[in-house]
């Protein structure tokens, strides 16, 4: 016999599961999510027509913005690619890794997919970058901590660091710098940072740090 408790239950899943399929496709509204963090495997690819790479264009059909492209100004946002279910078009991600790495905030935004991506949610991000070399870059081939949403909101500030300051260099020793970034080129960390305008030994991060070095008391040990 029917009871009414398992008619409404029924109803209520038959509700739940009325979701539109288009849903994934349309634009995401300031503040829909809220601030939250996932952490997932990074990957990076490129803008390019082969088979792998998969062309130049988003999901939606428009040009795909890359890392470097945002870092020379030319950008006002990178592409990152996931599972289509995971975020509506358009989700702006934060990456405090990278930001440290080139001393800016970097808004991410996730407007592609594709295959390799389906069913995966969260789990797994590719990284729009300009060339195949920098899709190897170690920085962004690793496990990564991504904030949803932008910046982190007012109650839940970042705390501060407790690495320890390198001293400031003597005027005109080292190469001219705006950020860590550029005293640490390439795939590996040279164990510099930018301090008063110019690359000096130390490090902030173990990422800046050489080989298998780690970064103690603001030196690479």
């Amino acid at each position: 016999m029917w009871k009414p408790s398992m008619v409404v239950a029924l109803v209520t899943l038959a509700l739940a599961g009325c979701g539109s399929a288009n849903d994934e496709d349309t634009e995401a509204s300031t503040g829909e999510l809220g601030a939250r963090a996932f952490r997932a495997r990074s990957t990076a690819y490129y803008p390019s027509n082969s088979a792998l790479e998969g062309g130049f264009k988003d999901r939606l059909g428009k040009p795909l913005r890359t890392l470097q492209q945002y870092l020379d100004g030319d950008a006002d946002y990178v592409s990152v690619a996931m599972d289509s279910t995971a975020f509506p078009y358009g989700t702006k991600l934060r990456i405090p890794s990278l930001d440290a790495k080139y001393g800016t905030a970097i808004e991410f935004r996730v407007v592609d997919t594709g295959g390799a991506f389906r069913g995966r949610g969260t789990s797994r991000i590719d990284i729009c970058v300009k060339n195949y070399s920098a899709s190897i870059d170690p920085s962004v081939n690793r496990t990564l901590d991504i904030q949803v949403g932008g910046p982190a909101s007012p109650s839940s500030p970042t705390p501060p660091s407790t690495s320890t300051p390198a001293p400031a260099p003597p005027s005109g020793e080292g190469p001219a710098c705006s950020n860590d970034g550029m005293c640490n080129p390439g795939s590996n960390g040279a164990g510099k940072i930018c301090t008063a305008g110019r690359c000096v030994a130390g490090c902030r991060a173990d990422w800046q740090c050489p080989g298998n070095t780690t970064c103690v008391s603001g030196q690479c040990e």
